[in-house]
């Protein structure tokens, strides 16, 4: 039979066995992994045509978004440029040489169209991902040959996390719906964040990534061409304890200190003896 010192000492290594389960759990949830997203600086041009400092076509790895059919009319020229931080934008691109680029002249307010990517990956339980992109307000400029394009204004961005399944359905899991106040001629960091858990029903589906140019006037006068910037599109996946393992360790943190006051409890006795 165990005595009543047995009993606590036994309560101690209990607590110590949850809290060191619990902290281990905190611990993994700090360790984000990137996840691949093929020509995530769109560095790569293959396949596309030259134009002065831009290139046209879709960029290599990603696909068209065109829910409206607008993308093969005239005006239309989505693809790459490599700012030189004097025309178009005040500085370089944020990674790397290139940045996307979702321009149209022709297709103003006709509705939304940009570049997406299903990855390799999976949505998995107990996740959480973050996905970031940089997204550029392109200030009108003279191209290398001297052509002048009126870029005045900002037609508006989105840019969704999503996952679509078996049957090509997608789930939106996270979205930037146009949030940042972003300069002419500058880049800004959109960064979105979305829990998974346990229960979620997009867990198994392939997980996507879409840049949208939202394509809107917004009652600028000239009317100016549109255009929307895009560049260094990254994904991590960090995994967060379940909530079983929260309850587990707060129950260890709680039997941690029951063990402490008895034991604090029994050597005031035994002092007062």
């Amino acid at each position: 039979m165990k005595t009543q010192a047995g009993r606590i000492q036994a309560g101690r290594l209990l607590a110590w066995g949850l809290l060191a389960a619990m902290l281990l759990a905190g611990a993994q949830a700090v360790s984000a992994a990137p996840l691949t997203v093929v020509n995530a600086g769109f560095e790569d041009t293959s396949g596309q045509s030259v134009f002065n400092e831009f290139t046209f076509g879709t960029p290599a790895g990603w696909t068209s978004y065109d829910p409206n059919g607008i993308v093969g009319g005239p005006g239309f020229f989505p693809g790459t440029l490599q700012p030189n931080g004097v025309d178009f934008f005040s500085a370089p691109a944020p990674e790397g040489n290139r940045v996307a680029i979702l321009f149209n002249s022709q297709g103003r307010d006709t509705g939304e169209y940009g570049f997406q990517q299903i990855l390799a990956d999976t949505v998995q339980a107990n996740t959480r991902y973050e996905l970031s992109v940089e997204v550029g307000n392109i200030a009108s400029g003279d191209a290398t040959n001297g052509d002048f394009f009126n870029l005045d204004g900002f037609p508006g961005y989105r840019i969704d996390l999503f996952s679509v399944d078996q049957f090509n359905v997608e789930t939106i899991l996270a979205q930037d719906l146009d949030s940042l106040i972003i300069p002419e001629a500058e880049f800004a960091l959109s960064t979105i964040t979305v829990d998974i858990g346990a229960g979620h029903t997009a867990i198994g589906d392939m997980l996507g990534i879409r840049l949208v140019n939202l394509n809107e006037t917004r009652g600028v006068a000239g009317p100016p061409d549109l255009e929307v910037d895009f560049d260094d599109v990254r994904l991590t996946a960090t995994a967060i304890p379940a909530p079983g393992a929260v309850t587990l360790g707060l129950l260890g943190l709680a039997a941690l200190g029951i063990a402490r006051g008895t034991g604090r409890k029994r050597g005031d006795r035994g002092a007062l003896a």
